[in-house]
């Protein structure tokens, strides 16, 4: 085997590993299961050492990454980012009732303390 085989045969193996990797990430996320620190630093490690060795580029690792999360949530990194954060805009609590002093405001159902 020649070394040009050699290195397309490492570089399939590592853009496939690293798709798995990132697919059992997002997986895990759509599931609710939140990635330890160790997880994610291991993953960002492993994409690093790709690159350092030639087998990938920052560039093909997003992609590689866009893809995967594109099919796992069938919606792009940004596109999932913004629904997040509208989510937690809409589900904040109003806290504008307690705006006035407590002595002030009156409960439902209670007669009015004046």
């Amino acid at each position: 085997m020649s070394n040009s085989t050699t290195e397309t045969t490492l570089r399939q193996q590592f853009m496939q590993e690293a798709g798995q990797r990132l697919l059992t990430m997002f997986n895990n996320s759509k599931q609710r299961i939140k990635a330890s620190d160790a997880e994610r630093f291991r993953l960002q490690g492993f994409m690093q050492a790709g690159v350092f060795l030639g087998l990938s580029s920052n560039e093909e690792l997003q992609k590689l990454m866009e893809e995967m999360h594109q099919q796992v949530f069938s919606m792009s990194i940004r596109e999932r980012r913004l629904q997040q954060e509208a989510g937690r805009i809409s589900n904040s609590i109003d806290y504008s009732l307690y705006d006035a002093p407590a002595f002030s405001r009156q409960t439902p159902g209670l007669p009015d303390p004046q």
